[in-house]
């Protein structure tokens, strides 16, 4: 038996590689309007300011699920993963935040922390050393940039 066998979805696997090939996300597929999406976010994120990380992070996984491509999911996951004292999963998936969006200087930050909570202070650095480069210009950013400096005095 062959890996296209194993599904068995009669062709329609060739469909959907080339869907999310193109940047499909099963949120779409699904037709989950945005407005659901932000309930449901919404929904994790009482749980995770009610510090029931367990629940919030089944939700939050639900979300990248759905759509693999926001950010702001990755982020929440990886901050349960976090607090939830995960530091390895944090950090893939804080890595992948950035990825998403590399303008944005908050998962270097948060990353840099999972790094100094893991005693690995030469990549705890290195992380707040890109957040700084990256918010630097940014006023949206400035307090990101301000603990990322403050960190790096304990590295």
């Amino acid at each position: 038996m062959n890996n296209h066998d194993e599904f068995n979805l009669d062709g329609k696997d060739d469909l959907l590689l080339e869907y999310f090939g193109a940047g499909g996300t099963l949120k779409d597929l699904k037709n989950m309007s945005s407005d659901a999406m932000e309930s449901i976010y919404s929904m994790a994120y009482n749980l995770y300011n009610s510090e029931k990380y367990d629940e919030a992070q089944k939700i939050f996984q639900f979300l990248c699920f759905y759509d693999h491509f926001n950010k702001k999911y990755f982020m929440a996951l990886a901050s349960c993963q976090l607090m939830l004292k995960k530091y390895d999963s944090a950090i893939d998936l804080f890595s992948f935040a950035a990825i998403l969006d590399s303008n944005d200087p908050r998962a270097m930050l948060y990353l840099g922390d999972c790094h100094f909570k893991k005693n690995d202070k030469e990549k705890a650095k290195i992380a707040y050393e890109v957040c700084v480069e990256t918010g630097k210009e940014n006023n949206e950013y400035k307090s990101y940039v301000k603990k990322a400096k403050n960190m790096l005095k304990n590295c």
